[in-house]
């Protein structure tokens, strides 16, 4: 399946250090907050054939607490959560 690039708001500290705090879901979609950011490292990404940052997020969709994985590849942002 294709990547789903997705806006994101983030937050920059001083060091430059950059959290995920909002996900936009899909182009029409809510915002949906990023209760907590797990891990973030360089990772290739095999099936969508692609090398960035990966961020594991917290988030709640639905009442429903979920990990996902959002990528920053070089300023553009995609998410893949298993169901693509």
């Amino acid at each position: 399946m294709g990547k789903l690039y997705v806006p994101v708001k983030l937050y920059v500290d001083e060091a430059g250090k950059v959290t995920p705090q909002e996900i936009k879901a899909g182009y029409d979609g809510e915002w949906i907050i990023v209760d907590k950011v797990t891990d973030s490292r360089r990772r290739a990404h095999l099936d969508a054939g692609s090398v960035g940052i990966r961020y594991t997020c917290v988030v709640n969709i639905n009442e429903t607490q979920r990990n996902i994985y959002l990528f920053d590849e070089e300023g553009k942002w995609w998410i893949y959560d298993g169901n693509q």
